[in-house]
């Protein structure tokens, strides 16, 4: 058994795991709500936790956008995707610095929740605000929220094509305030051995008023949408005010 890092190795099957994803329909629906919650007119979108880009390749239709992860191999697939023409930084979402800012910041697909301490929430949610114009807004996808955990499952996810047949099998279970999920990867291409992934991650379960918490202190006006696909998760909504 081979164990490696879900955005490392695993970096170019990342989008066939996830094929299923609408990912147009969901840039087009925070688009909406951007617009309805900023307090003016985008037409710049920073992606922290880009990943490999599927979320930057539906923003730039319609906006200038650049992208921040922290794993290299995601990135080198998002460049791929998008070309020379669009930023991608390699980065801590705590710490990085592009030295300018945009009309919207989105941390989606839940990568917020690798911030393991409340410490690590805030220093990021900050960083965040700092990459944000006045009347900026932030969008982004929490975890599932700790009174809406549901206890173990599991989840069966299969993919083929030419090159490649995969199988994902993942279990989840709780440990006080935090959440298991244990990952098994199955991978078969032409003409080599099937290959077996493993990995096991970690992460807090916190409800809204913490995370709020967050982004009050680092100066936002916040609340929390929980309709739709984001009712377990929560979407958190940031706007920098505007100076008088």
């Amino acid at each position: 058994m081979t164990r490696s890092g879900l955005y490392g190795e695993l970096a170019g099957y990342y989008d066939r795991t996830y094929h299923r994803k609408d990912y147009a329909k969901e840039a087009r629906a925070l688009l909406r709500i951007a617009r309805r919650y900023g307090q003016r007119v985008p037409v710049s979108l920073l992606d922290v936790g880009c990943g490999t880009g599927r979320h930057l390749a539906e923003f730039r239709r319609e906006l200038s956008v650049a992208g921040v992860d922290s794993s290299r191999e995601m990135l080198a697939v998002a460049r791929g995707r998008l070309g020379r023409g669009v930023r991608l930084v390699h980065g801590d979402m705590r710490r990085f610095s592009l030295g300018t800012t945009f009309d919207i910041v989105t941390c989606l697909f839940s990568a917020i929740a690798y911030m393991e301490t409340r410490r690590d929430r805030d220093r990021a949610i900050a960083n965040f605000y700092r990459h944000l114009r006045p009347g900026g807004v932030a969008l982004v996808e929490g975890w599932i929220r700790s009174s809406r955990w549901q206890g173990t499952h599991g989840d069966l996810v299969t993919y083929e094509d030419r090159e490649v047949r995969l199988a994902r099998v993942t279990s989840s279970w709780r440990e006080g305030d935090h959440s298991v999920v244990d990952f098994q990867f199955l991978i078969g291409e032409p003409g080599a051995p099937v290959r077996h992934f493993a990995e096991r991650v970690r992460n807090p379960l916190i409800d809204t008023e913490e995370m709020l918490g967050s982004f009050r202190r680092a100066g936002f006006r916040a609340k929390v949408l929980l309709g739709g696909q984001y009712r377990t998760r929560g979407l958190y909504v940031g706007v920098r005010p505007i100076a008088s």
